[in-house]
């Protein structure tokens, strides 16, 4: 059976397991080695079990622990030739580890098909991942300003779908960011809001996808509560009713301390 957990999830760093019980890959790795071990160890998951880090771009909270934890199990990061990019003039890239170019085609890892996808945001590349187990399939998809509909088709089909809800209009409207920061956030190559989300979420749901995660919410713009309301009084005004029709959940800025098991 197919596990999902997220690591952590927010505007400071992201990491999230996809994978079985055996053996998986990290979309991301924006924590600390230490803390990374922590959050493993936590969930019940050895070190030895991740085969391959997936990055979806070069900010710092996606990033923070590549270094230390590729190096030292010496396994493959990949990721675009523009996050490639990324990395190597933030010093991260230093020869300690082996970096690949995400292949069009996508790449195999043990019995795990991923592929890549483009987003909307304010980096060199960047872009989500859609991980196709052997029965199951899920797509990562945060840091983007807009949903296209190409990438509603990439996670049509999926699962389970990491979706971002980054920030409240109104918390970031009466916030402490300045005016230029809150209008980076609010373009097509910034974060989805709660309400952008919510219709995504919604356009999958119609298409056949029923178990969601919100994730990477901004610690100053939003709460795990206004962006569940949000998202959930959506899916409910379709008649559905969660954990009947669809599986809502929020990702906790930490670990999640379960799994998803699906």
């Amino acid at each position: 059976m197919a596990r999902f957990c997220t690591l952590c999830s927010s505007s400071s760093g992201n990491c999230t397991y996809v994978g079985t019980a055996e053996h998986g890959v990290l979309i991301d790795c924006g924590m600390s080695n230490k803390r990374l071990l922590q959050a493993l160890d936590e969930v019940g998951l050895s070190p030895d079990s991740i085969k391959a880090l997936f990055i979806t771009h070069e900010h710092d909270d996606h990033i923070a622990g590549i270094r230390v934890f590729a190096s030292k199990r010496n396994i493959p990061v990949y990721a675009t030739g523009g996050t490639l990019s990324g990395m190597l003039g933030k010093g991260v890239i230093d020869g300690s580890f082996q970096c690949e170019k995400m292949p069009e085609e996508g790449v195999r890892i043990e019995d795990m098909y991923i592929t890549k996808f483009s987003t909307f945001h304010d980096s060199k590349e960047s872009c989500g991942y859609k991980i196709e187990l052997p029965d199951r399939t899920v797509g990562v998809c945060t840091d983007t300003g807009k949903i296209s509909g190409e990438i509603l088709r990439e996670l049509e089909g999926c699962d389970l779908v990491l979706i971002e809800s980054n920030y409240d209009e109104t918390l970031l409207d009466f916030g402490s960011y300045t005016l230029a920061l809150k209008a980076r956030i609010r373009s097509e190559l910034g974060h989805l809001s709660n309400p952008d989300c919510a219709n995504a979420v919604r356009e999958l749901y119609e298409s056949g996808v029923r178990r969601f995660v919100l994730g990477h919410l901004s610690r100053e713009n939003n709460t795990p509560d206004r962006a569940f309301f949000c998202t959930n009084s959506v899916l409910k005004r379709t008649g559905a009713e969660r954990n009947r029709d669809y599986m809502l959940e929020v990702a906790p800025v930490e670990s999640m301390d379960k799994y998803i098991i699906f």
